[in-house]
């Protein structure tokens, strides 16, 4: 039985961070959804969650916000000194 051994999801979330890029929920779903194909708990909301948790850590910050064509806020996030740093330790 060959099976490929995939990261945690919040760990590829802050490892898609790595190039310093802005990145939203969305944009995030859109990226990780290929890597967890099928997986219920890779949800935009799941996402979401996920990036709260990793700014109440300092990893990331909260860049700015819009609201998009739906009339919902939308909140885009940029890695941290601190969480450059962590990800280049963990390396």
């Amino acid at each position: 039985m060959n099976m490929q051994i995939q990261k945690p999801l919040k760990l590829y979330i802050a490892d898609l961070f790595g190039n310093g890029e802005p990145l939203d929920v969305k944009g995030i779903h859109e990226l990780v959804s290929a890597y967890y194909p099928g997986e219920k708990y890779c949800s935009v909301s799941t996402i979401a969650e996920h990036l709260k948790s990793l700014k109440a850590v300092g990893l990331l910050h909260e860049e700015g916000s819009y609201v998009d064509d739906g009339g919902e806020l939308v909140s885009v996030y940029r890695i941290s000194e601190y969480g450059l740093d962590k990800l280049h330790k963990a390396q």
